[in-house]
């Protein structure tokens, strides 16, 4: 993974920087492999992104989920592999991971209003823009849009949002 995140072309758009080094890298995945918050309110389920002909890491998947059933949802690829479907296919079977087994309410995505290759993604993936006072997870990074995908209602409780109508 630390090739593909050493990419300076994804932090154009994300408030981040490359890892410094493997061991920097390796020491946040065994953070996060712990798959809560210090404080247990968070559940947090990272997957990464592997071209399976090559073996070759080249991005990832993260969601965080918090109280309420609601998540984060992020995405990372290396530019390399933009604009072959495969950030799509590591979105949709994590999307469906979360919808089955995480009997999620929603999802939300925030996103740079200049990384144009993601809101499209979250377009085709059933994510409707909404205010970003409706986010519910903090502030909002100045410029970013929010979108939400609503997965289900729990007990037949209405979702406030459209729930999604296009097939994945």
């Amino acid at each position: 993974m630390f090739d593909a995140l050493r990419d300076p072309q994804i932090y154009s758009f994300i408030p981040e920087n490359p890892p410094l080094s493997t061991a920097a890298l390796r020491q946040r995945y065994r953070m996060l492999q712990r798959g809560t918050s210090a404080d247990g309110s968070e559940l947090w389920l990272n997957w990464v992104i592997r071209i399976v002909s090559s073996d070759r890491c080249v991005g990832c998947v993260q969601a965080t989920v918090h109280a309420g059933r609601t998540a984060d949802f992020a995405y990372v690829l290396a530019s390399a592999f933009w604009g072959r479907g495969i950030a799509s296919e590591a979105c949709v079977a994590a999307v469906d991971f979360l919808e089955t087994e995480v009997a999620l309410r929603s999802l939300y995505a925030t996103v740079s209003a200049e990384n144009h290759r993601s809101l499209r993604l979250l377009a085709r993936l059933g994510f409707a823009e909404v205010d970003a006072a409706r986010y519910p997870h903090g502030k909002v990074v100045e410029g970013d849009r929010v979108f939400c995908l609503a997965i289900r209602s729990v007990a037949g409780e209405p979702t406030g949002l459209h729930v999604r109508a296009t097939p994945r």
